[in-house]
């Protein structure tokens, strides 16, 4: 039935069905197309994503998906009694030897440079309070525990190690506060397009696409974080060379402000691996994905200190010039 939809709203005929994709996908002539249900999009949001994506394939860039138009002069249709909307991506052959780190500094510069007002899916501006309730709801969380007693390993654990995570946390708040007293932000601290998530397999998949539902508005260092943060779990005894090579290879497009480096910091200290285990683990999931969670806590807590030493060296590995930029250290590390 939805590929007489397709037919019918789009003129487009679903040669074949592409798998491992993230949303319902298919192939037609030389592109992918993706089926995004909207559950919960507002239309001013669905706006703002379909400018970004307009914005970034307007400076050249042929990876960005784009947003079909229906026959009915609207981008959105319906099956099943299911709105959605239609990306399209020219199929693009495999990237060999990219420079992740520089390929993300360019389509940082290039979303900078939107003129488009970007207000829903911002997060700019928003981190202090977005962190502080992350804390406050896994404090309560932790106090409820406490007092019922931990009925599982999990639990146990957690009750014993979220006062510190806890103050991690705090000490990432009051280091971004610090800097948004002390410091001033540079051109290149303007909000830009970024991932919700940005990783080291962000970009792998070979089909290479940019899909607009991922992003959010923010600072570039959100994306710089999550990166290195990803990286380094993945590689935790090998990570130097590679997040060396990564920070480079970023700023031989454009160098960090200090600001910039601060926030980037501050975003390191959160410990947002910790934060979404547990959360995670609080919303119900199955038995073997509780499981998961109960092993991926178990080796955060375990590899504690060696994520001290990691952010104890952050701006030597990143080649970030620390005292040349008066950057303030964390004096416990």
């Amino acid at each position: 039935m939805i590929e007489e939809i397709i037919y019918q709203n789009y003129g487009i005929s679903v040669e074949r069905e592409e798998k491992n994709s993230r949303y319902p996908s298919f192939r037609s002539g030389n592109v992918i197309y993706s089926i995004i249900p909207l559950e919960t999009v507002e239309p001013d949001e669905l706006m703002e994503r379909q400018k970004m994506s307009e914005h970034l394939r307007t400076q050249g860039d042929r990876s960005v998906a784009a947003f079909v138009l229906a026959n009915h002069d609207s981008y959105i249709s319906e099956a099943d009694n299911q709105l959605f909307v239609l990306l399209a991506n020219e199929v693009i052959e495999p990237r060999r030897n990219q420079k992740t780190g520089r390929e993300l500094s360019i389509f940082h510069a290039q979303g900078r440079s939107i003129d488009e007002k970007i207000t829903k899916c911002a997060r700019i501006g928003q981190w202090k309070q977005l962190w502080e309730a992350r804390i406050d709801q896994l404090e309560k969380i932790w106090s409820d525990k406490l007092q019922a007693h931990p009925n599982n390993a999990f639990e146990q654990l957690f009750i014993e190690t979220f006062p510190y995570y806890m103050v991690l946390g705090e000490n990432a708040v009051q280091y971004l506060v610090d800097t948004e007293i002390d410091d001033y932000p540079d051109a290149v601290d303007s909000g830009t397009v970024c991932y919700e998530r940005f990783t080291q397999n962000t970009w792998n998949d070979e089909r290479w696409m940019k899909n607009p539902f991922d992003w959010v508005f923010d600072h570039a260092t959100r994306d710089l974080a999550e990166w290195a943060r990803d990286y380094y779990r993945r590689n935790i005894h090998t990570y130097q060379r590679g997040l060396t090579q990564f920070f480079q290879d970023y700023q031989s497009v454009e160098h960090l402000s200090s600001f910039s480096a601060r926030l980037l910091y501050a975003r390191m200290l959160f410990p947002i691996h910790y934060y979404e285990t547990v959360e995670e683990y609080f919303t119900s999931p199955t038995e073997s994905r509780a499981n998961e969670l109960e092993d991926t806590l178990s080796l955060i807590t375990k590899s504690s200190q060696q994520y001290e030493h990691f952010l104890k060296h952050f701006y030597e590995l990143a080649e970030i010039p620390a005292q040349y930029m008066q950057l303030p250290e964390v004096g416990w590390l």
